[in-house]
């Protein structure tokens, strides 16, 4: 199972319930479904903000429509001026990691001839410089521009340091001459588990391009200034998957590149030290037994050693990142039920205060090193992702223009929050409503997010939006396992994925038809990761649904815990399932399957090592040998992201795979709502 990364599922927060709301279709619009054709010419991603050292302009990483390539570029976005883009092309997989130098230059990464470099484009514009770092041996040949460099590193990431002097960048070993010739000669095995490359950290001078090898032992994991510059705290992570989080934190003097142990526990992330240096503050695996990444943040005395928990059951979501304030407070993102909110923390209380941002969902929050100003992005149900630039923390935020994410017809339906009770929670979920006659009822779709520990939160969803442009009503439940809400609401299906958290979606579509236009013998349910895992527990328990739609599911938990990229974070709900093979197989959907009745599409990229294509395939064969109704559409080339991008639409490199996914799903939808006999033969054609 998976978690699906938050800048695709930060898209949703809290609204006031309210009753049925509609958007209204004017009589000159199209049928709905030509969105389909516009998620690949229209649609287009923001994500990766930077502020300028005056804090007046933001640096945005827009993704391009998939109908023009579907790559990242920067744009410079102000108040009150047209968006300017500043990057075309750079490399083959466009520009990401933007950044401001404090002259106003701006750095980010890009990839030539298949190797990423870290380029700087001037204040005034014009042709990006390279920046070329080479390595024989021990010595180092570093520059920027010039001629171009044989065998130069793979730049894997960089932080410029708060008075812009130093760039801490880590990049990759080239390949061996050794390793060269026998791939020529395909002499190609390799050892499993061992790293065929060795990434390496760098400090550089911003202005001269000289780079000094920094000496860390072990694998590198990240690095971060402090707040002050006067420091470079460094990961390494070794072995995490197999044997669990196992990370050693040092303290690197940039003048001396003298490491510094720091004593903090293996699991701890965001290490940094607070003003005056006489305390730490980092995120520890939650104290309450809860999943791997459920963070409780820490403060450490460093003259007694004492250490304290801030949030120890806090209701909400912890990040592993945030922004240190002269003060020593924090400035960082909160996940709070349906909401993503801004909020400043005091490390000496704990105490909380909220920082307005118009609507439920920001993110993304930066600011300068002399926090002139905050930028950070927000969305809610009718509005798309927006840049946002906060001239101070108590201020109005205020919105730039960016090229539109979606098109301008597309319909924006509110959310409503619904709550009900099962076994002891209280479950929330958003309702979608599509307009509809008087009297009359509408399908329902079931949406069941990934993780299982993440959340739907009430942003603006295209998926959900082109579901009810269908006329079908749309239910997402933050069903127990969900963050957001604490660590034991995160923890309360641990051993039992399958269990009391299938009911919790059974009780809330039960809480839905008893008090919406909804038609009970027309609803369906889709889910993608551990929404497409859920769909298979659903299929062998119930037959209340007409159409069910499983992306990239968990099928088998002992296939998939050995073949899968990662196993740890499995790990913590049922163990290991060789020694709990009685809970591993009864959290297997391949166990009840054999009652499945239901029309079933699988949709799965064959690339996936997150959920391997193995376990659709398992599902497909269990439930063709048992005479269920099943279709299984497989996409080339595509890991568990990119499926997933294009199963909630979303701009994606592929030009067509989406728009073929969503024909497929929508077509079987529709087809299992008017009661065709065959719903899954829509699906199974590969021409419309």
């Amino acid at each position: 199972m998976a978690i699906m990364m938050r800048a695709i599922t930060r898209a949703s927060a809290l609204l006031i319930l309210a009753g049925a709301t509609a958007w209204p279709v004017a009589a000159a619009d199209p049928p709905p479904f030509p969105m389909n054709e516009e998620v690949r010419t229209g649609v287009r991603a923001m994500r990766g903000i930077a502020l300028a050292p005056d804090g007046r302009s933001v640096l945005a990483g827009i993704t391009e429509t998939t109908a023009n390539g579907g790559l990242p570029h920067l744009w410079l976005l102000a108040p009150g001026a047209v968006p300017r883009q500043l990057t075309f092309r750079t490399g083959e997989r466009g520009e990401t990691s933007g950044s401001f130098a404090p002259d106003g230059s701006i750095l980010f990464l890009a990839t030539q001839g298949g190797t990423r470099s870290l380029y700087r484009l001037p204040p005034a514009g014009g042709e990006p410089e390279q920046y070329k770092l080479g390595k024989a041996g021990t010595a180092l040949t570093a520059r920027w521009g010039g001629e171009v460099m044989k065998d130069a590193l793979a730049v894997s990431g960089y932080t410029l340091s708060p008075d812009g002097r130093t760039i801490a960048l880590w990049a990759d070993d080239p390949e061996t001459a050794e390793v060269k010739a026998r791939r020529e000669r395909k002499d190609d095995g390799y050892a499993h588990g061992i790293p065929d490359h060795r990434t390496h950290l760098y400090l550089v001078d911003a202005a001269s391009g000289a780079a000094r090898a920094v000496p860390v032992d072990g694998v590198f994991s990240s690095a971060d200034w402090s707040f002050d510059g006067a420091d470079l705290i460094v990961a390494t992570d070794p072995d995490s998957d197999e044997t669990g989080p196992d990370a050693r934190l040092r303290r690197i003097d940039p003048a001396s590149l003298a490491a510094t142990p720091i004593d903090v526990p293996r699991t701890a992330k965001g290490v940094a030290f607070l003003p005056g240096r006489t305390r730490l503050v980092y995120t520890d695996q939650c104290a309450d037994d809860a999943p791997p990444r459920c963070n409780d943040l820490i403060v450490k005395d460093l003259g007694t050693g004492q250490v304290r928990n801030l949030t120890r059951g806090f209701d909400g979501e912890i990040p592993s990142s945030y922004e240190v304030m002269p003060d020593g407070d924090l400035i960082l993102e909160i996940g709070t039920h349906t909401r993503s909110r801004l909020a400043r923390l005091s490390t000496r209380t704990g105490a909380v205060s909220w920082i307005s941002t118009d609507q439920p969902v920001a993110f993304s929050l930066v600011t300068n090193p002399q926090h002139k100003g905050w930028a950070f992005l927000t969305a809610g149900p009718t509005q798309p992702i927006t840049a946002m630039l906060l001239p101070a923390l108590e201020a109005k935020p205020v919105a730039l223009a960016a090229p539109a994410l979606v098109p301008a017809r597309w319909p924006k339906v509110p959310s409503q929050l619904v709550t009900w009770q099962n076994e002891g929670l209280t479950i929330e979920g958003l309702l979608y409503l599509p307009k509809a006659a008087a009297g009359a009822k509408v399908p329902l779709v079931v949406s069941i997010h990934g993780g299982p520990a993440s959340r739907f939160q009430d942003g603006y969803d295209n998926l959900v939006q082109m579901l009810v442009a269908e006329g079908w009503a749309v239910l997402q439940p933050n069903i127990r396992g969900s963050t957001g809400y604490g660590a034991k609401f995160t923890a309360a299906n641990k051993n039992d994925m399958g269990g009391a958290d299938y009911r919790d979606v059974m009780a809330g579509v039960d809480a839905v038809l008893k008090t919406h236009p909804i038609d009970a013998s027309r609803m369906a349910l889709i889910g993608y990761s551990y929404g497409g895992e859920m769909a298979g527990f659903v299929v062998g328990k119930t037959d209340r649904f007409k159409a069910i739609v499983s992306g990239a599911p968990v099928i088998n938990q002992f296939s998939e815990y050995g073949t899968e990229d990662g196993t740890f974070y499995d790990r913590w709900y049922y163990g290991k399932p060789w020694l709990n093979f009685a809970d591993a197989w009864r959290q297997s959907p391949l166990s009840t399957a054999g009652n499945a009745k239901t029309p079933f599409l699988l949709l799965q990229g064959d690339k996936d090592v997150t959920d391997p294509l193995g376990q659709s395939l398992e599902m497909y064969r269990a439930l063709k040998q048992t005479g269920a109704p099943v279709a299984l559409v497989v996409y080339p080339r595509e890991g568990h992201g990119e499926t997933g991008g294009n199963f909630r639409a979303l701009a994606s490199q592929e030009p067509w795979h989406g728009i073929d996914l969503r024909r497929r799903m929508f077509g079987f939808l529709r087809a299992a709502f008017a009661g065709e006999p065959d719903p899954l033969a829509a699906a199974r054609k590969d021409v419309p």
